[in-house]
C-alpha cells in the first residue's frame, strides 16, 4: 500500500502539466504589477511616441490629415451608398476612426474608415433584416459586433485564426466583390430603376434596356468617368515631376465631386423636377449617441463574422505592407484592439463598419506623414464638414457618386496573370480562388469567403492527414523506388527524379540524390518522418513505414509472439504484399533487418495518438521482422523528447549511461546508422532464422 502511495505521489510530483500550473501560480503575482503597466502602455501607443514627437513634423502631419479628410468625403458618401444606408451616414462613420487612431494606432500611414467591401457585406445583412429594423440601426449593430469580435481577438491573441484565409482566397473574394459592387452601381450611372438583384442579372437587364438609358444622367455619369480617367493618367505621367500634380491626381474624386455638384446646382436650382437624380445629403452635425438594441445585436452576431474577416484582413495586410515600405513595424495585436474600440465607439453614431483602406493609406504615405497625429486633423475636418460644408453636398448627382464607386473598385480586380500564377503554383490555391470568386458572385459575399476559407481549412487537414514518411536504404536494397538512397544528412532540398533502367515503367516517386550522404548497410533502414506526428496522420505514417520495410525484408518467425500461430488463417496482408512485390518488381532481401533509424529532424510536434502509433510500429517491426531489431532515434527536438518521457517511453543518449530496455537517441544520422549492432540482437535474429 505504501509503495503504491509513493508511486502515485511521484507521478503527481513529476507531472509536467501540474508543475506548469504551480510555476504559473508562483510567478504571476510577483510579475503582475509590472506586466499590467506594460500591458496598458502597449494599449496606448501614444504614450510611447508622443515624447519623441518633433515640432517640425507638424506641417507634414497637417497636410496628410487634411488630404485624407478631403478624400473621405466622396468615399464615405459612396461606400454608404453601397451599404444601402443614408449616404450622410458615411460621413458619420469617418471621424471616430481618425480620432481613435491618434491614441491607439501603431501605424502612421493607415487610414481607417468605410470601405467598398464592408459596404457590400453590410448591404447583404441589411437586405435580410430591413423589414424588421431601419438600415441605420442594422449597420450600427454590425459595426458594434465587428468591434466586439475584433477586441476579443486582440485581447485573447487569436489573430492567428485569420491566417486560414489565404491570399488566393482574398484575391478571388475581392475581385468578385469589386464586380458585384460595380454592377450594382451601373443603374444609377445610366438612370434606370427596377434593376433586379444579382450581378449577371443586372448586366443583362441593363443591356436589354439600352434604349431607355436617361441622356442627362448618362452625360453626368460618363462625364465623371472621363474626368477621373484623365486625372489618373495625368498623375501617372507627370505626378513624379511635381507634388501638386500628384496631389491633384490622388484627390481626383473630390475634384469631380466639386465640379459636378456645382453643375448640378446651377442646372437644377430653379427646377421643380430635377433633370437627374441628386443625392440630397442632409447632415446636422454629429448624431446623438444611441446604443444598438440587444435583440438586434443577437441577430447579427453570426452575420458580422464575414465583415470582421474582410475588415481585419485588409486592415492588417495594408498596415504591414506600408510599414515594411517605410521601415517600421506595426503591432498586429494592438491593431485588433484599435479596430475593436473604434467600431464599438463608432456604432453609437449611426454608422457602418470601418477598416483600413489601401487607396487612402497610399495617399497618406505619399504625403510623407510622420505620425498618427494626422488623425486629429482628419477628424477635425470631417466634423467641420458635418456642421459647415454638408449643405453643398445636397446637389451631388447620384450618377457622379456611382461613377466614383465604379472607378474605385475597378482597381480591386485581381489581374489574370495572378490567377494564372495560382494555377501554375498550386491547384488547391487556384480552386480556393475560384470558389471565393464564383460563390461570391452567384450566392453572396458572406458565403463566398466562408466557403473558400472552409476549402482552405479542409485542404490543410487533408494534407496533414496524407503526410507519409520517406524510407531510405542502401542502393542495392531495392530498384523499385520503395526504398530510396539517402540524401545529404542536413539537406533535403536537392532532389532529382530518376527511373532505374532495370525497373518497370511505373510511377515510383522522386528519388533523392545521394551526393555526400552517408552510405547505409544492407541490414539498416532509415525512416524519415516529414511532418508532425499527430492524430490525422499517425496511422498512415505507421502503415506506410511498416509496409515499405515488409516489401523488401523477409519476415522472421518470432517465438516471442505465440499468437502468430493462431492467426495463420488471416492471409490478406501477406497476399497484398506479394501482389505489390510482383507489380513493382521487388526482389526480397536475404539478409534480415537489424536496425531501423527513426529520423525526427522534421517532426516539431507529436501527440498521444502519434506516440501510440509509433509504439505499435515498433511492436509490429519486432513481431514481424525479428524481435532483435533495434529502433534508433535521431534529430529529436527537446520538446518532442519530453513528450516521449511523459509517455514513459524509455530513451537513453548514445553517449550516456545505457539502459538495456531503452531505445537509443543518437546525435547524428551517420552514427545512428553505423554504430555497433547489439550482439544479443543479432543472436536473436540468428535464432529466429534457424
Amino acid at each position: 500500500m505504501e509503495r503504491h502511495a509513493a508511486a502515485v505521489k511521484e507521478e503527481f510530483r513529476t507531472d509536467v502539466t501540474l508543475n506548469r500550473v504551480a510555476k504559473f501560480a508562483r510567478t504571476v503575482p510577483g510579475k503582475f504589477p509590472s506586466a499590467s503597466r506594460q500591458y496598458l502602455l502597449d494599449k496606448l501607443p501614444i504614450i510611447q511616441w508622443l515624447p519623441r514627437y518633433s515640432p517640425s513634423w507638424l506641417i507634414q502631419d497637417f497636410m496628410a490629415g487634411l488630404t485624407i479628410g478631403v478624400l473621405l468625403i466622396p468615399q464615405g458618401l459612396a461606400y454608404a451608398k453601397i451599404a444601402t444606408i443614408p449616404i450622410e451616414n458615411g460621413l458619420y462613420s469617418c471621424w471616430v476612426p481618425a480620432a481613435v487612431m491618434v491614441f491607439m494606432g501603431t501605424s502612421k500611414d493607415l487610414s481607417t474608415g468605410p470601405t467598398s467591401i464592408l459596404g457590400l457585406l453590410t448591404a447583404e445583412i441589411i437586405r435580410d433584416l430591413k423589414n424588421e429594423y431601419t438600415p441605420t440601426d442594422i449597420s450600427s449593430a454590425v459595426a458594434m459586433m465587428v468591434g466586439i469580435w475584433s477586441l476579443l481577438i486582440g485581447l485573447l491573441g487569436l489573430g492567428f485564426l485569420l491566417d486560414y484565409v489565404s491570399i488566393p482566397v482574398l484575391t478571388g473574394f475581392i475581385s468578385a466583390t469589386a464586380f458585384v459592387i460595380g454592377m450594382g452601381q451601373v443603374d444609377s450611372l445610366v438612370g434606370l430603376d427596377d434593376v433586379p438583384d444579382g450581378a449577371f442579372n443586372q448586366l443583362g437587364n441593363i443591356l436589354k434596356r439600352l434604349p431607355y438609358w436617361d441622356g442627362p444622367t448618362c452625360g453626368i455619369g460618363f462625364g465623371t468617368v472621363v474626368v477621373l480617367l484623365i486625372l489618373e493618367k495625368i498623375g501617372k505621367k507627370w505626378g513624379n515631376k511635381h507634388f501638386a500634380i500628384r496631389y491633384m491626381s490622388s484627390s481626383r474624386a473630390i475634384i469631380v465631386m466639386v465640379i459636378f455638384t456645382l453643375i448640378s446646382y446651377l442646372v437644377n436650382k430653379d427646377r421643380e423636377e430635377y433633370l437627374w437624380s441628386i443625392s440630397e445629403v442632409s447632415t446636422h452635425g454629429i448624431q446623438t449617441p444611441k446604443a444598438p438594441g440587444a435583440v438586434l445585436l443577437s441577430k447579427v452576431i453570426a452575420r458580422s463574422i464575414a465583415p470582421l474577416v474582410a475588415c481585419t484582413l485588409e486592415h492588417q495586410a495594408v498596415g504591414k505592407a506600408f510599414a515594411r515600405r517605410n521601415h517600421y513595424a506595426i503591432d498586429q495585436t494592438q491593431e485588433f484592439n484599435y479596430l475593436g474600440v473604434t467600431n464599438i465607439v463608432n456604432s453609437f453614431f449611426g454608422v457602418m463598419p470601418v477598416g483600413g483602406a489601401i487607396s487612402r493609406t497610399a495617399v497618406n504615405s505619399e504625403c510623407h506623414v510622420r505620425s498618427p497625429l494626422n488623425g486629429a486633423v482628419t477628424a477635425g475636418f470631417i466634423i467641420l464638414t458635418l456642421y459647415v460644408f454638408s449643405p453643398a453636398l445636397y446637389w451631388l448627382p447620384s450618377s457622379t457618386l456611382a461613377a466614383i464607386i465604379i472607378m474605385a473598385v475597378i482597381h480591386l480586380f485581381g489581374p489574370l496573370s495572378l490567377i494564372w500564377r495560382y494555377w501554375r503554383i498550386s491547384l488547391a490555391d487556384f480552386i480556393a480562388c475560384m470558389v471565393a470568386f464564383w460563390v461570391t458572385i452567384f450566392v453572396s459575399a458572406e458565403i463566398g469567403i466562408g466557403a473558400a476559407a472552409g476549402w482552405s481549412v479542409a485542404w490543410t487537414l487533408l494534407r496533414s492527414a496524407f503526410v507519409t514518411p520517406t524510407i531510405h536504404a542502401s542502393r542495392t536494397a531495392d530498384t523499385s523506388g520503395t526504398l530510396q538512397p539517402l540524401a545529404r544528412v542536413f539537406s533535403t532540398t536537392t532532389t532529382l527524379t530518376q527511373q532505374p533502367q532495370s525497373s518497370p515503367q511505373q510511377n515510383t516517386g522522386s528519388m533523392t540524390e545521394n551526393a555526400g550522404g552517408p552510405a547505409i548497410p544492407d541490414d539498416t533502414v532509415v525512416v524519415r518522418f516529414g511532418d508532425s506526428l499527430f492524430f490525422p496522420n499517425a496511422n498512415r505514417n505507421k502503415v506506410e513505414a511498416l509496409e515499405a520495410v515488409q516489401l523488401v525484408y523477409p519476415s522472421v518467425q518470432n517465438p516471442h509472439y505465440s499468437a502468430e500461430a493462431e492467426r495463420s488463417w488471416s492471409v490478406a496482408a501477406e497476399r497484398r504484399l506479394e501482389r505489390l512485390r510482383a507489380q513493382r518488381g521487388i526482389a526480397m532481401r536475404q539478409m534480415p533487418l537489424a536496425v531501423v533509424v527513426w529520423d525526427f529532424g522534421m517532426v516539431p510536434f507529436v501527440d498521444a495518438t502519434g506516440i501510440t502509433a509509433l509504439a505499435e510500429l515498433k511492436d509490429d517491426i519486432r513481431r514481424q521482422l525479428g524481435f532483435g531489431v533495434q529502433i534508433r532515434f535521431v534529430g529529436m527536438t527537446p520538446s518532442v523528447r519530453r513528450r516521449f518521457a511523459r509517455a514513459s517511453w524509455k530513451l537513453a543518449d548514445a553517449d550516456g549511461l545505457l539502459d538495456g530496455g531503452a531505445d537509443i537517441v543518437y546525435p547524428s544520422l551517420e552514427r545512428a546508422i553505423w554504430d555497433e549492432r547489439d550482439h544479443d540482437s543479432l543472436k536473436g535474429v540468428t535464432t529466429e532464422k534457424s
